[in-house]
């Protein structure tokens, strides 16, 4: 799931979910800050290269990994996962279900879903596939981050410097995704020594209208937060995610994106590593990890 586009899709993939529920429909903006209103001068540079090395290394880090991850998505039972990213796509083998492992004819039917999957890794291509695509459509929102907000220092501790954003009156977006920055404010966390994103947090802070309300809308006070970090050799991932979004769309349709995830056990994985040898990975570190963290 992660591979070269996921530090991209950690940062901005909530953004683009408040206007999948209407991809083709207009926004009416509203703008909250006067004019005169500018960034903080060391704020605005700062945020440009941070956005720079987010994208930059979105587009250059080749590696693969893999890592465990706690979803819990839309009411749904939650779920652990483990996960390992390769050239032909991310391959996943669900652990346990609501907190309990699986027993052992589950396990057996899950190894043997993963086996289908290298056999037969057609579905896997077609959403690395989707998932490059999504990216190439994520990384123009993400570059028009800077001028669609004004930012300001907040505080700072050590490395980190803490800032919050509103929306930019004078921003004019290029698309009707990146217009849904007008309804979002926040706080922001960058490593300043190494230029990178380590937290975002924010809400809708009025009613988002698709075609004025005629094909649905999103409702205010929805909320998102994003949290990566480094897991070493200067690679930085998605640690955790939370959306809590809602509103309805054609035909008065619920929709309701209720999504929360902790990642962890980041390990790397040999370059050009094939599904087979992924698979093993994972039944090889990850069960053994588990066995000596549980003390068995």
């Amino acid at each position: 799931m992660l591979g070269a586009v996921h530090n991209l899709r950690s940062f901005c993939g909530v953004i683009t979910t408040a206007v999948a529920l209407c991809a083709a429909a207009d926004l009416t903006a509203q703008n909250h800050l006067a004019e005169s209103e500018a960034n903080t001068p060391i704020a605005a540079p700062l945020v440009r290269e941070v956005i720079y090395n987010e994208i930059n290394a979105q587009l250059h880090d080749s590696s693969s990994w893999c890592y465990r991850e706690h979803r819990q998505v839309d009411g749904k039972p939650s779920q652990t996962l483990e996960v390992c990213q390769t050239k032909d796509g991310d391959l996943e083998r669900v652990l346990a279900v609501n907190g309990r492992e699986l027993n052992r004819e589950q396990t057996l039917a899950e190894d043997h879903r993963v086996q289908q999957a290298i056999a037969h890794p057609e579905q896997l291509r077609a959403k690395q596939k989707k998932d490059r695509e999504d990216g190439d459509q994520q990384r123009s929102i993400l570059r028009a981050f800077p001028e669609a907000f004004l930012f300001q220092c907040e505080g700072e501790s050590g490395d980190l410097v803490t800032l919050s954003f509103r929306p930019n009156p004078a921003f004019r977006p290029s698309n009707r995704v990146s217009m849904v920055f007008h309804h979002l404010e926040g706080t922001m966390v960058v490593d300043a020594k190494q230029k990178r994103l380590v937290e975002m947090s924010g809400r809708v802070t009025s009613e988002v209208r698709f075609a004025g309300g005629l094909l649905g809308h999103l409702d205010k006070n929805g909320t998102f937060v994003v949290k990566q970090k480094d897991f070493g050799a200067g690679h930085w991932d998605l640690s955790y995610l939370s959306i809590h979004m809602s509103g309805k769309a054609l035909l008065f349709k619920t929709i309701t994106v209720q999504e929360e995830k902790t990642l962890l056990d980041y390990q790397l994985l040999a370059r050009g590593a094939s599904l087979q040898q992924a698979a093993d990975f994972l039944t090889g570190y990850f069960d053994v990890h588990a066995a000596s963290s549980s003390g068995k």
